[in-house]
C-alpha cells in the first residue's frame, strides 16, 4: 500500500480504538506505528541502491516497483509475533498494545493489497531467498 493509504487506514484504525478502549495511549500508538513501519524501506533502498537518500527518487523505486531489495526488518509477522508475546508479558500496557495493533494492522493490509505471496512478509523466508526482490515477488 501507499503511504497515504497506511496514513488514512492508521486514521481510521486508531479513532475506533479510542472509541474502543477509550485510551488516547493505544489510539497514538497504533496511528504513530501503523505509519512509521514503513521506515524500514528507506534502509531497503540506500543500502539496494548503494546511494544516499533522495525522496523523489526513493517514492519513484517504490510506485514504479523498481525496488532491488526486500529487507524491510519491521514487516514481517515474526516480529508482530514477538510484539504480542511482548504486550503479554507487559501486563498489556497502553503503549505496547498499540504498537502492537498499529503493526498488525499494517502487515495485514499489506499482506492483503500488495498481492504478496503467503509467504512474502516472513523475514526469514526473504533472508532465505536473499532479500531479492524478484525471487520473492515472483511467488
Amino acid at each position: 500500500m501507499k503511504l497515504k493509504s497506511h496514513v488514512l487506514a492508521s486514521i481510521i484504525f486508531s479513532t475506533l480504538f479510542f472509541v474502543i478502549f477509550k485510551s488516547w495511549k493505544i489510539s497514538v500508538y497504533s496511528f504513530l506505528s501503523g505509519v512509521l513501519i514503513d521506515c524500514d524501506h528507506i534502509f531497503d533502498y540506500c543500502w539496494g541502491h548503494r546511494r544516499r537518500f533522495r525522496l523523489k527518487e526513493f517514492f519513484d523505486v517504490y510506485h514504479n516497483n523498481k525496488a532491488l531489495l526486500f529487507i524491510t526488518v519491521f514487516h514481517s509477522w515474526e516480529l508482530l509475533a514477538l510484539l504480542s508475546i511482548c504486550a503479554f508479558l507487559m501486563s498489556w500496557d497502553p503503549w505496547i498494545v498499540g504498537v502492537t495493533i498499529g503493526f498488525a494492522q499494517h502487515i495485514v493490509l499489506d499482506q492483503i493489497f500488495n498481492k504478496a505471496g503467503r509467504l512474502t512478509y516472513f523475514f526469514f523466508w526473504r533472508m532465505k531467498n536473499g532479500f531479492d526482490m524478484k525471487k520473492i515477488c515472483q511467488n
